[in-house]
């Protein structure tokens, strides 16, 4: 395991060491530990227990101090059904009109719905492991969240209504994710207060595969780059990293991605690291692309291992840590998720220029 100082210096390209691996394991962790994924999104308690049990197995670089989804939402009053070892489920939708939007108020973070759950498990996890620990935190992006209160549907025909020029929703929409911008910076605080060593914006529904590039530059880059913005001053004091996670093949905004002003991007699976690496260059810290889906849930150890020793090979020289595309599969073998860490504790990193030169030999099998 590395060191918070060492994991800040290495993510800001000021130190040359080990590769980081760091899968996002939040649910895996519950599961393995043997705890219920209803009770854990709960109960701040036994999610930090679960987490830190994990931690101590298997010593990934960063705890992941995550589990569902909706936790902001139902913070707005979105309905949500909660059914025993299960994940939360989305049972409507709170905006229906684009006037109902006006209705809505912001949420302290500290008080409202299940956000305070997560802020309490942070600060267990970061008492109970220390101060060079490294803690990711949660978040939900503008972007979903607005989905999440709308319905997707609705929230994409209000879009499209806007731009073809059938509707003018722009200020409403604006409203919307100003609001769940906010709410963000300040549940991103408190996580920071907490002991966070990394924050997140995640926007999944924001992906390339939902929505074009010229609608994701207008409706969701413009309050992701206000999030990290804002969260630059907290970051810094608290010594801490922003990351944005967005799923899919989002290969035609990575550039939009590095506009945004994240420490770390997260490249999941379906697209190519080694495009997103020549991309992004050292501009910004790289996480991923290991599919969650495929070997690591499926495959065997020498299989897991041969994917991420590819993946270095794709990533580094330069900003990256070995993670996974998105969430690690509950169901995943334990000696898959082992031989993934110990590929980059095993990297022979002091050797390869990762382009298959002379001194790394020929480009391992699994680079993407």
């Amino acid at each position: 395991m590395t060191t918070k100082k060492e994991f800040l210096e290495k993510v800001r390209g000021s130190r040359v060491g080990p590769p980081l691996v760091a899968p996002y394991m939040g649910n895996f962790s519950i599961a393995w530990s043997g705890m219920s994924l209803s009770a854990c999104y709960k109960d701040a308690a036994k999610l930090a227990c679960a987490q830190l049990r994990a931690w101590e197995r298997f010593g990934q670089d960063a705890i992941v101090v995550q589990s569902d989804n909706y936790y902001m939402a139902e913070a707005f009053g979105a309905p949500v059904s909660h059914d025993e070892g299960c994940m939360p489920v989305l049972r409507g939708a709170v905006v229906e009109s684009p006037d109902d939007i006006g209705r809505l108020v912001p949420v302290d973070p500290r008080v409202g719905g299940r956000m305070p759950v997560y802020i309490e498990a942070i600060a267990r996890v970061r008492e109970s492991a220390g101060p060079d620990a490294v803690i990711r935190g949660c978040g939900t992006g503008p972007f979903v969240l607005a989905a999440h209160l709308c319905g997707i549907e609705r929230l994409l025909m209000w879009m499209a209504e806007t731009d073809s020029g059938l509707a003018d929703h722009r200020a409403r929409l604006d409203e919307l994710f100003s609001l769940g911008l906010e709410t963000l910076v300040a549940f991103a605080t408190a996580q920071l207060e907490a002991g966070a060593t990394i924050v997140q914006l995640a926007d999944s529904l924001a992906s390339i595969n939902v929505i074009s590039p010229d609608m994701y530059r207008r409706y969701a880059f413009p309050y992701e780059k206000r999030f990290f913005e804002a969260m630059r001053g907290p970051c810094e004091k608290h010594g801490a990293l922003a990351l944005l996670h967005i799923c899919g093949d989002n290969t035609r905004v990575f550039e939009d991605f590095v506009a945004t002003g994240a420490d770390i991007i997260c490249v999941d699976h379906a697209a190519s690291l080694r495009t997103a690496r020549t991309i992004v260059g050292d501009r910004a810290c790289l996480i991923g692309n290991m599919d969650p889906a495929g070997n690591l849930l499926w495959g065997s150890p020498d299989e897991v291992y041969r994917e991420a020793t590819g993946l270095f090979d794709a990533g580094l020289p330069g900003k990256y840590i070995l993670g996974t595309g998105c969430e690690v599969s509950v169901k995943t073998p334990p000696e898959n998720l082992d031989a993934m860490i110990r590929a980059a504790r095993e990297y022979d990193w002091g050797q390869c220029c990762g382009v298959g030169c002379a001194g790394c030999g020929p480009e391992r099998e699994g680079a993407r």
